[in-house]
């Protein structure tokens, strides 16, 4: 089976500072690649996932490693951290890790529709409990504000116009599927859109995932939550993967001092080689922190 290749690894194996029996929370499983490397360096990992599909994938890569004893599987959306971590043994921890970045499992996955690589239900629900889709949106919301959601959450300049041209065409037909809104996206923008570089639905892919799920509310009630869980000397470690969720981080980084020390002044990036290797990291941002 392949796996999703874990962003900034050696990075984050060096600052977490992994020692034998130590607890650690994973606050995004995804494909468990981080959590298997702690897990072998001999540390407990508290496993949190949203996605129940998700979830059961990383146990089963995780027993196939032997390392099942020392990790334990966590159902549930970490702006909840304080509540999930209720009868477990990790009610005080040596480390956290937030990796915001979503794997290729869950962006190829066609049931939830987070890419429009391939045809897919317009959903973007990472969890089935959430009731608004991503269809719901973009077939419901005034133009204005919809407008105001693709800017918001992706710095799309072309917002007004996209906003505009799904407004048009849902009042002829409901926009249902990824590659419908994709296409009709990339009919209302340049031909030499971003030169190239991205797809013209990038963006308002992203705001779309950011909105339906509460991305950025989560993170900002997670944080503080999550920083009150780690020892003396415990580390945090946040990799973003957009200026939106870098913002939130560095905002709480601020906020949190002087109990949260700044171990990186400035948000750690990854190597050209790392980036060759694997494209969807060249957003990644790191930064670091230390309980007092």
């Amino acid at each position: 089976m392949k796996y999703h290749k874990p962003v900034m690894l050696d990075e984050t194996l060096a600052h977490l500072k992994v020692v034998e029996e130590g607890k650690y929370i994973d606050m995004t499983l995804g494909d468990a690649g981080h959590t298997l490397e702690i897990l072998k360096k001999g540390g407990k990992v508290l496993g949190i996932e949203i996605n129940e599909d998700a979830l059961r994938r990383a146990q089963a890569r995780i027993s196939e490693e032997g390392l099942e004893k020392n990790f334990t599987p966590c159902l549930g959306n970490f702006r909840d951290i304080d509540k999930l971590v209720n009868s477990t043994e990790f009610a005080k921890v040596n480390g956290i890790l937030y990796d915001l970045g979503y794997s290729s499992y869950q962006l190829d996955e066609t049931a939830i529709g987070l890419s429009f690589q391939s045809e897919a239900p317009l959903d973007m629900r990472l969890s089935k409990e959430l009731g608004v889709t991503a269809a719901d949106i973009v077939n419901s919301i005034s133009e204005k504000n919809l407008a105001n959601v693709i800017r918001e959450y992706s710095d799309e300049r072309f917002a007004n116009r996209i906003a505009k041209a799904i407004v048009t065409n849902r009042d002829l037909k409901k926009i249902q599927t990824t590659k419908e809104l994709a296409e009709l996206i990339k009919s209302e923008t340049p031909p030499d859109y971003e030169k190239g570089r991205i797809h013209p639905a990038t963006r308002t892919f992203q705001a779309l995932r950011i909105l339906v799920n509460d991305e950025i509310g989560n993170l900002e009630l997670s944080l503080p939550r999550a920083a009150q869980l780690l020892l003396p000397s415990g580390r945090m470690i946040v990799i973003s993967f957009h200026s939106l969720e870098d913002r939130v981080v560095k905002q709480f980084g601020r906020g949190a001092q002087p109990q949260l020390i700044k171990v990186v002044e400035k948000p750690l990036e990854p190597e050209e080689q790392e980036v060759a290797l694997n494209p969807r990291s060249r957003s990644a941002k790191m930064r670091i922190f230390e309980k007092a």
